[in-house]
């Protein structure tokens, strides 16, 4: 089984995250490689989502920070997105308050381990 990549895009709000994650999505479009991303807002509306292509999967975590307010809906919905979806890599983006490491210890959880690398 081939493990999926993981790639955490996290700077502070407005240092380049969405326009990295679309150069990225773009680059592995060219490569035709199957990826799908997660966008994780502060707020309970989608901002950036309109930067990923409707082809590419998408999950949105709404309404708090993947690294403390919301990390378990992270786990829930990196899992759907590797079940389903099966891509070779996941791009998440985190909101501009977010901390990478604990991002980091949130999907390192051994359920997830397994199909990641």
């Amino acid at each position: 089984m081939n493990k999926t990549e993981i790639y955490i895009l996290s700077g502070f709000l407005g240092s380049g995250k969405t326009t990295l994650l679309k150069q990225l999505l773009q680059d592995e479009k060219k490569q035709g490689r199957k990826v799908a991303v997660m966008m994780n807002e502060l707020g309970k509306v989608s901002i950036d989502s309109d930067a990923v292509d409707e082809d590419v999967p998408l999950k949105e975590l709404l309404d708090g920070c993947i690294c403390c307010t919301i990390s378990d809906k992270l786990e829930a919905q990196l899992q759907e997105l590797l079940m389903v979806e099966k891509p070779e890599a996941i791009y998440i983006e985190t909101t501009g308050a977010a901390h990478p490491i604990e991002v980091l210890d949130s999907i390192l959880s051994p359920s997830l381990l397994t199909g990641c690398r």
